[in-house]
């Protein structure tokens, strides 16, 4: 009978948080995250057909698993919100899933039990893993059981716990179980889990593209993930875990640490039974959680750009200095002649700039209380109050299409939630007769980081472009109409 697999991969518990992700399922465990162990496991259990259910944090691990073939595997999502009960989906359309099904319910580790790597498993009866009163795993191809679970009925006697599979699934509720299991797998658990592409030879386990100067000195155990940089004098373990695209920087010495993806580590620091999360310092013994100020010692490191944001960035550039050409000679006229007649005035601000940095940009003209005279409606609707922000995308500190930019202080919280940031001249917002609240501006970042393109950045423009000249006769952008 064909199992199907049902992974509810939502849920966003305290010590996730804590990490900076919004969902438990893509919390890196040796450099993996969490889900993919669950994928592996699938391909194991000859299950080929794979059901997402996603909630918080759906985006990420929508990006993450995609279509499922590098598993070989067919993956579809679904939706589930986040206050339902997980198991109200499958009683959406039980009969999908009464053939066969593996069904993941709650945060969980599959962890294997065996010193080798798990051979093909062949799935017969059911099993059972309960947490907290409620079934959070099974694997069952009893069609009468698997009815009669889905219906909310009484559990099958006679159901066998998961090690006669060769795994458990393990619980993991705090920052110290989390860490615990991270130190277990660099230890020699790793091993257990190797498919291609994967090696983990005598205690370490490195990944393509790690800079290891000559002056380094590696202890093993530990893993180094893929595009990483050691200083030159740092000791690295014993008992280490570094992620992804991270930066140890000269003379530093970590041991018993997990250091996940993305994150600089300073000159001359010494880090020892910590988890740290690019600024974030963790301890895991007592949960103490510090944002460390100074990038000097702790910072998280910018993500590399995609080709297709290197063409962005490159057709973006000359198409910023037609349009500030354009725009110079009027700016320059009607801009002295606002500042002049008192129709509009002019004010500066601190924003959020790219790589990190930050830029001053002059927004005008501020609107006062009322409708913006007719000089000001004219000088918005030819978009000449956007040129302050075209020198900054020649200067490369914003993007030409993009996100809109937060303030320094004032939208800093925001700023820390986004991954992904492309602060530019013209935004979703631009032609809107309304500024933006946080939350508009949370929707429609995150709306851009997923889906942007030339394409996308082409629908911006001329919405921005003509929506600011339709401005001029229902009110001008940035202020309500009368």
């Amino acid at each position: 009978m064909p199992v199907k697999a049902v992974l509810q991969t939502g849920g966003t518990p305290a010590w996730a948080r804590d990490l900076g992700f919004e969902t438990w399922a893509l919390a890196p465990v040796a450099g993996r995250p969490a889900l993919e162990y669950w994928l592996e496991l699938c391909d194991l259990l000859h299950i080929a057909e794979v059901r997402l259910v996603l909630s918080d944090g759906a985006q990420a691990v929508e990006a993450f698993a995609q279509d499922g073939a590098r598993w070989g595997l067919k993956i579809t999502y679904s939706f589930l919100g986040p206050d339902e009960d997980p198991d109200l989906f499958l009683q959406r359309s039980p009969e999908l899933w009464t053939e066969g099904l593996f069904y993941l319910r709650a945060p969980l580790f599959p962890r294997r039990l065996g010193e080798q790597p798990l051979e093909k498993l062949n799935l017969a009866g059911t099993h059972l893993h309960r947490e907290g009163g409620r079934t959070a795993c099974l694997a069952s191809s009893d069609p009468a059981f698997l009815a009669s679970f889905i219906a909310g009925g009484e559990l099958a006697l006679g159901a066998q716990d998961f090690n006669e599979l060769g795994f458990l699934p393990e619980p993991v509720s705090s920052l110290q179980e989390y860490f615990e299991l991270n130190l277990r797998m660099v230890r020699g658990e790793c091993a257990r889990y190797v498919s291609p592409g994967y090696t983990y030879k005598d205690g370490a386990g490195i990944g393509f593209n790690v800079i290891i100067p000559p002056a380094a000195r590696l202890q093993p155990p530990l893993v180094i993930g893929n595009d990483t940089r050691l200083g030159a004098m740092t000791n690295i373990g014993p008992d280490v875990i570094i992620g992804h695209h991270c930066i140890v920087d000269r003379q530093s010495e970590l041991a018993r640490c997990v250091i996940l993806d993305g994150t600089y580590i300073g000159r001359n620091l010494e880090i020892r039974d910590k988890i740290v999360a690019g600024r974030r310092l963790i301890d895991p013994a007592d949960g103490t959680v510090a944002d460390i100020e100074d990038p000097w010692l702790l910072a998280t490191v910018p993500g590399t750009l995609r080709p297709a944001d290197v063409l962005r960035a490159a057709l973006g550039w000359p198409l910023a200095l037609l349009l500030a050409l354009l725009q110079c000679l009027p700016f320059l006229l009607l801009g002295s002649l606002l500042k002049i007649t008192g129709a509009g005035r002019f004010a500066s601000g601190t924003f959020h700039a790219t790589r990190r940095r930050r830029t001053t940009l002059l927004t005008c003209p501020c609107p006062g209380a009322g409708p913006l005279p007719l000089l000001a409606r004219l000088f918005r609707a030819a978009s000449l109050d956007l040129f302050p922000a075209l020198l900054c995308v020649l200067a490369g500190r914003l993007w030409l299409c993009g996100q809109e930019p937060l303030r320094v202080e004032a939208e800093d919280a925001l700023h820390r939630e986004f991954k992904e940031y492309f602060p530019a001249a013209l935004t979703y917002a631009t032609p809107r007769a309304e500024a933006s609240d946080t939350l508009i501006k949370r929707v429609d970042a995150l709306y851009y980081a997923h889906h942007r393109s030339l394409g996308e950045d082409a629908r911006i423009l001329l919405r921005a472009l003509c929506g600011r000249f339709a401005g001029l006769f229902r009110g001008a952008p940035g202020e309500p109409t009368s």
